[in-house]
């Protein structure tokens, strides 16, 4: 086994640290970004979360992208023949993924994204981890390598997957509190509108306040529940490794951490402890003279994206699931093709595969299928 130099070391734990920076004040991933850039020896890099209820990116960090001209060409005319969304709605939170592994490299050199968008720039390879997914939200980070710089191998997907669950916590708090839009008088509506349980404990580790979601969780008893006004997992190991997080959070004596709370049956929760007593993260939850914040989720309830549901049940490629979208408002092959910027052969030969999976043979039928198979989307 390869030996891991000192240096090498100290560097990762510094990004990481620079990671967990970012998760209450997050002007901090400027710094953070560049970090991960050097650390992955790449030439840009890109930290977004993409809301596509609204349309919009927020949480947009970047590096490298000097030239404002391509950055706003692909917003309006290239977004949608960008062949990596439809991929990336299909990976997990926390999966690392290189552009060989999203789409063959013979039909994304054919697309017109690659020929007029990224071939110009002088980009070559890709490597990215899907840090969020909560709703309509997805977040990203995405680094790129330029001519005549090597592909991305297998030191760096192994170096990404263990930068993935710092960068995937951090972003999700950063994401949930929302530093930009949060006052203080208002922390408690805003909280009790997120969908993961949020608890605050004083300096003590008691419970100081818990959102709605918190609360139902807590009443539901399945992992875990309050007792005397602190947070105790039925799980005696969980309840210990918990406690003892909590303590070294509140003493901010450790980095960010997340851990298991399992449940009776098999199932469980997981817990994120940040502790609150540096930089912004003062200020932020000072009303509740809070030090310690408890992030809980179900691994299971996180909701999918349009499209993504349906292509996991019928087990459709990327490449796939970007035509069969395409299509979906009633277009032709051959329209949908024009607009992901492929050709019409490399379109329906996706659309036979498709067919195949779905045991269907017309494009109408593919669609009632397709449309009957959407979920429900709650109004605004």
């Amino acid at each position: 086994m390869a030996r891991v130099a000192s240096s090498e070391i100290e560097s990762f734990s510094r990004v990481v640290e620079a990671i967990y920076d970012c998760a209450l004040d997050p002007n901090c991933w400027h710094r953070a970004v560049r970090m991960i850039a050097d650390l992955l020896a790449s030439q840009r890099c890109t930290l977004g979360v993409h809301d596509y209820q609204n349309g919009c990116n927020d949480l947009m960090f970047q590096l490298g992208w000097d030239d404002e001209y391509y950055w706003r060409l692909h917003e309006e005319k290239y977004t949608k023949m960008n062949p990596f969304f439809a991929g990336f709605q299909l990976l997990s939170v926390g999966d690392v993924q290189t552009r060989a592994g999203l789409i063959d490299d013979s039909e994304f050199l054919e697309s017109r994204y690659y020929l007029e968008w990224v071939k110009p720039q002088g980009m070559d390879d890709m490597i990215a981890v899907k840090a969020l997914q909560t709703g309509q939200r997805t977040g990203l980070l995405v680094l790129n390598r330029e001519e005549p710089h090597p592909r991305y191998g297998d030191a760096e997907v192994r170096l990404l997957r263990l930068l993935a669950p710092h960068v995937c916590k951090s972003v999700t708090i950063s994401d949930a509190l929302s530093l930009r839009t949060i006052k203080s008088e208002a922390l408690e509506a805003t909280l009790n509108a997120l969908s993961s349980a949020v608890y605050l404990a004083d300096r003590h580790g008691r419970i100081v306040f818990m959102n709605d979601a918190a609360e139902r969780l807590a009443n539901a008893g399945s992992s875990l529940r309050i007792e005397n006004n602190y947070l105790v997992p039925i799980d005696r190991t969980a309840a210990k490794t918990l406690s003892n997080a909590i303590a070294g959070a509140i003493a901010d004596e450790a980095s960010p951490l997340t851990i298991a709370l399992p449940g009776p049956e098999g199932d469980g929760l997981v817990a994120s402890i940040l502790s609150l007593t540096r930089g912004e993260r003062r200020n932020v939850c000072g009303a509740f003279v809070a030090t310690v914040a408890i992030f809980v989720q179900d691994p299971a309830a996180i909701p999918m994206l349009p499209g993504e549901a349906f292509a996991k049940l019928y087990g459709l490629s990327g490449s796939e699931l970007r035509v069969l979208v395409a299509m979906a408002p009633g277009l032709s092959v051959r329209e949908a093709a024009e607009i992901l910027g492929t050709s019409e052969t490399t379109a329906k030969t996706h659309l036979q595969h498709i067919y195949a999976k779905t045991s269907t043979s017309k494009q109408t039928e593919l669609m009632h299928l397709f449309m009957s198979s959407a979920p429900p989307v709650q109004a605004a």
